[in-house]
C-alpha cells in the first residue's frame, strides 16, 4: 500500500504560473506514480483535518495562509517544509540585511521550521541563509528545481534558435524581480532593450532563446531562479547581481546542452531524494553551524536567595551544554556552595571558584576573563533572568558580524525578585541604559547593560576592567573598547529580565556618592566620545559629585 502524502500550498499551477508553482507541480507529478498524493490549499486546512490525517506524510510548500493553530497541530504529525522563499522572515527578504542576517524582530515561524522533519531549500545559498538565521539542524539543500519532461523537451528544442534581441528586461510587477532596477541600469548604460513578457511556458522559453543579454537584477535573494538556469541553457547571457541562489551551485558555470543534461540528471537525483525522504523519513542535512565556545561569567556575593533560580535559568539555555559557566564567589558569608556544588556534579562545564577575601566585581571579572576557555564572554548577574535563547541569539549575531566586538539586547525591568523572563511584572518596561542603538554619542549611557556578550580577544587592544572601580567599571571598560575602535550591535528584542535591586551596588542609595564620583571620572575622561552636545548636557550633573568630594 502506497504512503499517503498531503501536499499543502497557498496556490497551485492552475492558479499562478510562478517558479514555485512550476516546481511544486513537477514534484507532484513525479511522485504521484509512487505515492497517493492529495493537494490542499493552505487556507482550507484546519487542526481537525490534520488530526484526522495524522498517519499521512505532509509536504508544506507556500503557507502564508496557514493558520497558527494549524502550524501548532502539525507538530504532532510528520511534515517537511518545501521552502521556496523566506517565510522565516517577516519581510520575506534577507537581502535587506547585512550578510543576509535578519534582525531578531523580523524572524517568524522559527518553531514551525524547527519542528519539521526537514526544511528543503532550493540551493546552497538558500540553505545557508535559512540556517544562519534560524540555527536549525534539519536543513536540506535540494540543489535545484524540477522541470517536467515536457519542459525539458521545450528547452532542448529552443537551444539553437537565432538571437535577434540584443538586450531584454524581465517585465514583472513583482517588485522582488527588480524591473525598475534593470530599466535604470539600461538607462545609465544607454542600452536599448525590449521586455521579456509573461507567456505560457513554450512561448516564454522561445522568447528567452532569442535574447543575447538579459538584464535581471532581483531585489531579494532568489532562493534558486529557474529563469537564470533557463537563460543559461538557452545561451542568453545574464547581467545580474549577487542575489541568485542558483549561482551558488557549482553547475551554474555550465551552459547550453551541457547544463540541460545536468538538469535532467539533477531532476532524477532530487526525485530520488524525495522518495527516500517520504518512505524512510531520512535526509542528508547540511553541516550544522557551530558557534564559538562561550564562557558565561557570574560573580556572586550574598546570593543564596538567587543562586538556585540562576542555575536553573542557565540550564534552560538552548546551548548551555556547549558553554562554560564560571562562578566566582567573593567570600560570601551565605551558603551558595551547596547548590553550586550539586549543580557542578551534574554539569561538567561549570567552574566554581571561592575566594578568601571580598573582591570587587571588576577583580572577579578579570579573573574570569583570564580563566575563560571560550572565544566569547558573556556577563550575567545572579538576580537577573534570561530568555532560553539568550546565549544562542547573542552568539549568533556576534559570530556572523565580523566587524562587531560586542552585542547587547533590550532587557525587561522588574522590581520584584525571583521572577522569570516568561512570567514577570515588568509590563513591558525596559532597562533604560540599553534602549538605544550603538553610537559613540549614545555611550553616554552604558549601552551594553547587565547582560552583554563580547569577543574575548578585544581585551588585547582594550585592556581589562579597572579593579580600583566598584561601581562604574563596566562603563569604563566598554568606553575603552570604543576608544580602541570596537563597534557594538544591539539585538532588537528583549532577551533578559533585569531585576532592579534597591540594595545593589549600582542602585543602592548607600553607595550613591561613591558611585557618582566614579561615574563623573569616567564621564570627564571620555568626553571626546560623547560629543559636545552630550557633554554640555551632563557636565553640571557630574560636576556636583566632584564638588562633594572636594568639600569632604
Amino acid at each position: 500500500m502506497s504512503k499517503k502524502v498531503i501536499f499543502i500550498s497557498d496556490f497551485f499551477i492552475n492558479e499562478i504560473c510562478g517558479g514555485a508553482e512550476f516546481c511544486n507541480d513537477a514534484l507532484i507529478n513525479s511522485l504521484k506514480h509512487r505515492f497517493t498524493i492529495k493537494q490542499h490549499k493552505s487556507k482550507s486546512i484546519t487542526p481537525e483535518f490534520i488530526r484526522t490525517n495524522n498517519d499521512c506524510f505532509f509536504i508544506i510548500a507556500n503557507f502564508f495562509m496557514l493558520t497558527e493553530q494549524c502550524k501548532e497541530e502539525l507538530a504532532n504529525v510528520t511534515y517537511v517544509i518545501f521552502e521556496h522563499d523566506h517565510k522565516y522572515i517577516r519581510s520575506n527578504n534577507p537581502a535587506l540585511y547585512k550578510n543576509f542576517l535578519a534582525p531578531e524582530s523580523q524572524l517568524q515561524n522559527k518553531q514551525f521550521f524547527k519542528n519539521a522533519l526537514a526544511v528543503i531549500c532550493q540551493s546552497k545559498k538558500h540553505a545557508e541563509v535559512v540556517q544562519k538565521n534560524l540555527l536549525l539542524t534539519n536543513v536540506v539543500n535540494s540543489a535545484g528545481n524540477i522541470w517536467t519532461d515536457e519542459q525539458i523537451s521545450i528547452l532542448e528544442a529552443n537551444i539553437d534558435n537565432e538571437k535577434d534581441i540584443e538586450y531584454a528586461v524581465l517585465n514583472s510587477q513583482n517588485r522582488n524581480k527588480g524591473m525598475p532596477a534593470a530599466i535604470e541600469y539600461c538607462k545609465r548604460k544607454s542600452i536599448e532593450f525590449q521586455f521579456l513578457n509573461p507567456a505560457p511556458f513554450d512561448e516564454y522559453i522561445r522568447s528567452i532563446s532569442k535574447i543575447k543579454h538579459l538584464v535581471f537584477l532581483p531585489q531579494w535573494l532568489e532562493s534558486y531562479s529557474r529563469l537564470a538556469i533557463e537563460a543559461r541553457i538557452l545561451g542568453c547571457k545574464l547581467i545580474t547581481n549577487g542575489l541568485l541562489g542558483a549561482a551558488s551551485e557549482d553547475y551554474f558555470q555550465l551552459s547550453g546542452r551541457e547544463l540541460l543534461e545536468y538538469i535532467v540528471g539533477n531532476n532524477n537525483r532530487i526525485i530520488k531524494n524525495w522518495t527516500k525522504l517520504i518512505e524512510s523519513e531520512t535526509a542528508i542535512f547540511i553541516e550544522q553551524i557551530e558557534l564559538p565556545k562561550i564562557t558565561v561569567f557570574c560573580p556572586i556575593y550574598n546570593a543564596e536567595k538567587y543562586i538556585v533560580n540562576f542555575l536553573d535559568d542557565m540550564k534552560r539555555q538552548t546551548i548551555f551544554d556547549n558553554c562554560e559557566l564560571i562562578i566566582i564567589n567573593a567570600n560570601s558569608p551565605q551558603n551558595e556552595d551547596e547548590p553550586i556544588n550539586a549543580f557542578k556534579k551534574q554539569n561538567k562545564n561549570v567552574v566554581y571558584k571561592k575566594l578568601n577575601y571580598r573582591a570587587t566585581v571588576m577583580e572577579t571579572e578579570n579573573m574570569a576573563i583570564k580563566m575563560a576557555k571560550g572565544e566569547f564572554f558573556a556577563q550575567c548577574c545572579v538576580d537577573d533572568a534570561h530568555s532560553i535563547d539568550y546565549l544562542e541569539t547573542l552568539a549568533k549575531h556576534l559570530h556572523f558580524a565580523e566587524d562587531i566586538d560586542l552585542v547587547y539586547a533590550d532587557c525587561l525591568q522588574t522590581t520584584r525578585p525571583l521572577e522569570s523572563f516568561e512570567n514577570n511584572s515588568s509590563n513591558g518596561k525596559l532597562y533604560e541604559h540599553s534602549i538605544n542603538t550603538f553610537s559613540r554619542e549614545n555611550m553616554i549611557k552604558c549601552l551594553p547593560g547587565p547582560m552583554p556578550m563580547w569577543k574575548k580577544e578585544v581585551h588585547a587592544k582594550s585592556g581589562y576592567f579597572n579593579e580600583a572601580m566598584a561601581h562604574a567599571g563596566d562603563w569604563d571598560m566598554f568606553l575603552r573598547m570604543v576608544l580602541a575602535g570596537s563597534k557594538f550591535k544591539k539585538i532588537d528584542r528583549p532577551l533578559g529580565l533585569y531585576y532592579y535591586n534597591s540594595e545593589g551596588l549600582s542602585t543602592s542609595p548607600e553607595y550613591s556618592m561613591k558611585r557618582g564620583r566614579e561615574e563623573a571620572k569616567v564621564f570627564f575622561d571620555n568626553k571626546e566620545i560623547f560629543g559636545e552636545q552630550n557633554y554640555k548636557r551632563y557636565e553640571e550633573y557630574f560636576k556636583q559629585f566632584l564638588k562633594e568630594e572636594t568639600n569632604e
